[in-house]
């Protein structure tokens, strides 16, 4: 399935919940090789370069059930070098690279 990402993935982001049961899934390579939700795109220089500053900022790695008990939460999932990390509230070191990966689903 992920076959053109290759084995050098730089960040994988998953957001699943709210009232709809929503499944957002984005994988992006080192390369700007992208699945997004199942279809495959390219992050230009730009994107590439504004994702990884993004992604440096981010220090929380551990996973937390803060905010699990609530109806409808989100679910947001993030795997960067080598770490995975699910929460049910959004970090702010976190915001900066999902507000890039989740306009990759817009587009």
């Amino acid at each position: 399935m992920l076959a053109f990402i290759g084995p050098d993935v730089l960040v994988t982001y998953e957001r699943t919940g709210g009232f709809a049961g929503i499944r957002e899934r984005v994988t992006v390579d080192n390369s700007g090789a992208a699945l997004v939700n199942g279809k495959k795109t390219a992050l230009d220089d730009g994107e590439m370069r504004g994702l990884r500053d993004a992604l440096r900022q981010i220090v929380t790695t551990d996973s937390s059930e803060a905010g699990c008990r609530v109806a409808d939460h989100f679910t947001y999932t993030l795997t960067y070098r080598g770490e995975r990390a699910v929460r049910c509230w959004l970090p702010s070191d976190w915001r900066a690279a999902v507000e890039r990966l989740e306009a990759l689903t817009r587009r």
